[in-house]
């Protein structure tokens, strides 16, 4: 796992009076300590479907979808894991919402996500808005994004049941916020030959804040993939993608491998290092993709979850500006 983007107010002293305090307010804290991704990290190798979710991770993906693109993605991690005083599970969520179109007036295009991270009592909401010129080559077509974006990161004290009541520490608060500015860029290119790769430079703003301290490390992601065909299976298309991430301390990568059958439906396997084995299915009706998976998780965590690992869900719609005709096959990332 990745080392958190983050550093809440959250001392190792907070655990000592937890000696018998519920075990869902311990296992909260060291989840956002082991950098979980539903919390503070939305980078695309800690999404199953990353594929489906690359504006998120660069800058440059803005107006490449060949038409408007409206997309939805939930990833729920754990289920079912602990409960807290409201009966409710402290399992990590995150939520995706994202948008983007080509403008000709613009020469490019414009993106926006808005995004939720849940676990425990922490919260997490980021928006970001972006634009991308595009500039198109005798091999493909490139765009060269920047992309602006506000977050609020908290934390609720008070959920918190711990056993000594008197403890101001997690008793003598309510819930805390900070809110924060950043700044990423990105190239994407969309190539002739059904092929694509972009590389974006994620969190160059420093923060500070007097509530919540907050250290994000600028991270360089890497995608790319490829689709083709077989002449034994005509009506097979394959797409073998990657996302490398590194903030040059460590490196983090996932693969995925899918085939999409009939131009309908589809299927894959894919792998994150050091963290899941995936199962990944969807189908295409006309303008819309559906997605789905199942993260088949190493962590100790998967004892504690009602469905063991993680799964995700994807709805996306593309639908065409006047004049133009979509192309929604899936065959390439730009298109789903």
């Amino acid at each position: 796992m990745n080392r958190p983007a983050f550093l809440l107010r959250v001392r190792t002293r907070w655990l000592f009076p937890l000696r018998r305090a519920r075990l869902w307010v311990a296992a909260g804290i060291s989840l956002v300590c082991a950098g979980v991704p539903a919390l503070g990290q939305q980078e695309g190798n800690q999404l199953t479907q990353f594929m489906l979710n690359t504006y998120s991770y660069n800058a440059g993906f803005a107006g490449m979808s060949n038409g408007i693109g409206v997309s939805a993605l939930h990833r729920q991690q754990w289920l079912g894991m602990g409960k807290g005083t409201d009966q409710k599970s402290v399992a990590p969520n995150s939520t995706f919402l994202l948008a983007d179109m080509p403008l000709k007036i613009l020469k490019g295009g414009i993106g926006l996500e808005v995004a939720s991270f849940n676990a425990a009592y922490f919260r997490d909401m980021i928006v970001k808005v972006g634009y991308a010129y595009h500039l198109q080559t005798s091999f493909g077509l490139i765009g060269l994004g920047v992309r602006a974006q506000l977050e609020s990161r908290g934390l609720d004290f008070s959920k918190f049941d711990p056993e000594n009541a008197s403890d101001r520490i997690l008793t003598g608060k309510q819930e805390e916020n900070g809110i924060y500015g950043d700044v990423s860029v990105g190239f994407y290119l969309a190539g002739n030959a059904n092929y694509f790769v972009g590389v974006g430079i994620n969190n160059l703003v420093s923060h500070r804040s007097e509530k919540i301290s907050y250290r994000p490390t600028r991270k360089i992601a890497v995608n790319g993939g490829y689709t083709f065909s077989l002449p034994s299976l005509p009506k097979v298309e394959f797409m073998p993608t990657a996302y490398i991430e590194t903030d040059f301390t460590t490196v983090s990568w996932s693969l995925a491998a899918m085939g999409t059958f009939n131009k309908r439906f589809w299927a894959g396997l894919s792998y994150r290092f050091q963290d899941a084995v995936s199962i990944l299915a969807g189908m295409n009706i006309g303008k819309l993709n559906i997605g789905v998976s199942y993260d088949i998780t190493a962590s100790p965590f998967i004892k504690a979850s009602s469905i063991g690992g993680a799964f995700e869900v994807c709805v996306r719609y593309c639908f065409g500006l006047e004049g133009e005709k979509v192309n929604t096959e899936y065959k390439n990332a730009r298109y789903l």
